[in-house]
């Protein structure tokens, strides 16, 4: 199939996408929409992207997104990715806040000055609420944030979180030691215990409401320079554990900042940029 693919280039604190709007007319099929994502996030001989998002119209929404990443896989959910969308979205609809549809349910994103304020829902930590992508046996009501690790016979305590896609978060003294890749690749050759592949975040606190973080993402299958959902991941577990003070925590990326605040409720909210890049048009057939 031939396509005259025009697409917008976005990124959220580094983390890069190329956006279709696919609102009217026509849609990609899906089995194209993968062959697209792997051809065209190829960052050597096409566009380079860590991910492509198609919006579609959704009943009751300004729209509904959907990622395709590089290994042609469809993410849950993308913090990063929303912004982006919702940044698009706004400026097409004259709007300063929508209501995006994700396979994590429906968003509402905010423009807050120069940023976009997510309301990410519950940072949920219960056996059950990661009963898909964590296989390990035990009460569906276990709390997740204290969760046993082995890496290379090393025994690391670790939390697992979903804030729409599921997050390994480990507390690190020194992130910039860390390999990330190597983690990342580590843990999720464990396929017996996670069988959907699984997020990967080293955390360092910095100061009473600051933490640095980076991350490893499934379907990108490297290190990305920021992840919305694991900066959520990575704020809720810091407030959850008293890692930090009560309030908002600066979330540093390799990228840049986000800021996330949880509410009593354990509801969360991420706010950070949107950027967008540039406009492109390339014909191309898969």
């Amino acid at each position: 199939m031939r396509y005259d693919f025009r697409f917008v280039k976005y990124h959220g604190c580094g983390n890069d996408f190329m956006i279709r709007d696919e609102l009217e007319g026509r849609r990609t099929p899906d089995r194209d929409r993968i062959k697209l994502a792997k051809l065209l996030t190829d960052r050597h001989f096409w566009v380079g992207a860590d991910g492509i998002l198609f919006i579609e119209p959704a009943r009751g929404y300004d729209g509904s997104m959907r990622l395709f990443e590089p290994a042609g896989n469809e993410a849950d959910m993308c913090g990063n990715g929303l912004r982006c969308v919702a940044s698009y979205l706004m400026e097409k609809l004259s709007e300063n806040e929508v209501d995006v549809l994700t396979r994590d349910g429906g968003k509402r994103v905010v423009k807050v000055g120069n940023n976009y304020k997510v309301d990410m829902d519950l940072v949920r930590t219960s056996r059950a609420d990661l009963r898909e992508y964590v296989a390990d046996r035990g009460s569906r009501d276990d709390s997740m944030l204290s969760f046993p690790l082995a890496i290379d016979g090393k025994r690391l305590k670790a939390s697992i979180v979903n804030t729409g896609e599921p997050h390994i978060v480990v507390q690190v003294p020194d992130l910039t030691s860390v390999d990330m890749v190597k983690l990342g690749e580590n843990v999720n050759r464990d396929r017996k215990r996670f069988p959907k592949y699984v997020n990967v975040n080293c955390i360092q606190i910095t100061g009473p409401r600051d933490i640095s973080v980076r991350t490893y993402e499934r379907g990108v299958f490297g290190e990305t320079l920021a992840c919305g959902t694991g900066a959520t991941a990575c704020g809720g577990v810091s407030l959850l554990l008293k890692l930090t003070k009560p309030g908002r925590v600066n979330v540093r990326t390799s990228g840049g900042m986000l800021k996330v605040e949880m509410g009593q409720d354990g509801r969360a909210f991420m706010t950070g940029p949107a950027v967008r890049v540039f406009d492109g048009r390339l014909v191309v057939e898969v």
